[in-house]
């Protein structure tokens, strides 16, 4: 990958731009938009976006769940190398360089605003930040870390280059769409509280390969598309108030705006709900797009990239210096991309789970390979590993056995990568409030 280090973009002594923002929109899937290819009118925003700047059409996230994906996301790092991989009390590696942190050594103002609240600075997710505010203990609207954002933005002076990172929840669970939203879809009204119960109880025996009524999964499966839907759109409308926002204090003609999400959902295509349990397509194929300055516009890039990199992208083409560590990237660059593809991307998740029949069963980890149409999973599990293969960026796609060779290939890639020495025990207000979002910490992640 060394011949990368030419397709970095040059660096200049004045910046070409002098705004450089990332958002992040949780559990958004790429196929959730429709730019790319969502029925009907629900991300009109995003999809404006994409024809303004570069649209990449086959973006992975690291990991299905936050906190390694948006660790990966703000450090450039692999799950296994940053260290932020499951909920045994692990944090990012004071060793690792941080994105944000580079915009800060070059004397850009850095402000974080994260609606997630299980994003705690303590986890390292605020190094480099100048300002980070995040959620105590609820999963806050958009316009609370908006609001928090434009407040910084009218603080700002002419001219005064910064790196703004907003973290939006919607549409992550529990759902709350908007009725403006759900009417706007034409959604009937959503299900009571006694329904709701209705459908967990299903859901729950099916997991447990127990007798169901699959007509209250179905029932389960619809709901939540809807609810996801509306939320979708909801997320939509408050990237158009940040876009406002934005104009209105200054050129987007010196702006670099970055729009990804730290992983998608699952809605039974493989057998679970929700995200965190597997690395199937629809958890870890997430939208991505890049506008600005040295932007391709209108374009559809077509090749396999990682979002991880998108970090190391944004530095380059703001023309500042990427800390030692840091990877080589411009993901706007085609002929980089094109070699990019030709090494596997690599994907990850302590834990999670892994459907074996009725049996529904804990890996100790999950190590993914993608090369090609194809992604390998080999699952560690106590009893012995696991493997399947299914097609990449296809969620529809079923399983099937994965060759010995590929499985050795995914566990020798796996093997050389450089692992942290240590990990940072959480502190106990930390534990108390993970434990009260209902994030279990009482297992080791190996």
């Amino acid at each position: 990958m060394a011949a990368l280090s030419a397709c970095a973009p040059p660096r200049t002594t004045e910046p070409p731009v002098d705004a450089v923002v990332l958002v992040v929109v949780d559990t958004l899937r790429a196929d959730a938009l429709g730019a790319y290819g969502a029925p009907g009118d629900v991300t009109p925003t995003l999809d404006a976006l994409a024809l303004e700047g570069t649209l990449f059409e086959r973006c992975l996230a690291t990991s299905s769940w936050t906190w390694p994906s948006t660790a990966s996301l703000l450090t450039g790092k692999l799950p296994p190398e940053h260290g932020l991989i499951g909920k045994d009390g692990s944090a990012i590696s004071p060793d690792v360089p941080s994105v944000a942190s580079a915009f800060q050594k070059a004397g850009w103002a850095t402000a974080a605003f994260v609606a997630n609240p299980i994003m705690d600075a303590e986890l390292g997710f605020g190094r480099g930040f100048d300002v980070w505010e995040g959620s105590d203990d609820t999963w806050d609207s958009a316009s609370v870390p908006l609001e928090r954002a434009e407040a910084w933005l009218a603080a700002r002076e002419e001219g005064e280059p910064f790196f703004l990172y907003v973290h939006l929840v919607e549409p992550h669970s529990p759902y709350r769409p908007s009725e403006a939203s759900v009417a706007a879809l034409a959604h009937p009204p959503l299900p009571t509280a006694e329904d709701l119960g209705a459908v967990t109880r299903a859901y729950n025996l099916m997991i447990k390969g127990e007798p169901y009524d699959e007509s209250a999964i179905e029932d389960f499966v619809d709901w939540r598309r809807r609810c996801y839907a509306a939320e979708v759109r909801d997320a939509d409308i408050a990237i158009a108030g940040l876009l406002e926002t934005l104009r209105g204090r200054r050129s987007m003609e010196r702006t670099l705006l970055a729009i990804t999400s730290d992983h998608g959902e699952e809605f039974l295509e493989h057998g679970l709900m929700g995200h965190g349990g597997q690395l199937y397509p629809e958890s870890v194929h997430v939208p991505l797009i890049i506008t600005g300055p040295g932007v391709p516009r209108g374009l559809r890039a077509s090749e396999r990239v990682e979002n991880r990199l998108v970090g190391a992208t944004l530095l380059g083409l703001a023309g500042l210096q990427r800390p030692a560590g840091l990877a080589v990237a411009n993901l706007t660059d085609a002929t980089e991309r094109t070699l990019r593809t030709e090494e596997p991307s690599l994907l990850h998740l302590g834990s999670g789970g892994w459907i074996e029949g009725n049996d529904y069963l804990i890996p100790l980890e999950q190590q993914g390979l993608v090369a090609g149409n194809s992604v390998t999973i080999r699952a560690r599990l106590e009893s012995g590993d696991r493997a399947a293969t299914h097609r990449a960026f296809d969620s529809s796609t079923s399983t099937s056995p994965a060759e010995p060779a590929v499985i050795e290939q995914v566990s020798s890639s796996f093997s050389r990568l450089r692992r942290p020495a240590s990990s940072t025990p959480l502190s106990a207000e930390l534990e108390r409030k993970l434990r009260g979002l209902g994030y279990n910490l009482g297992r080791k992640d190996r």
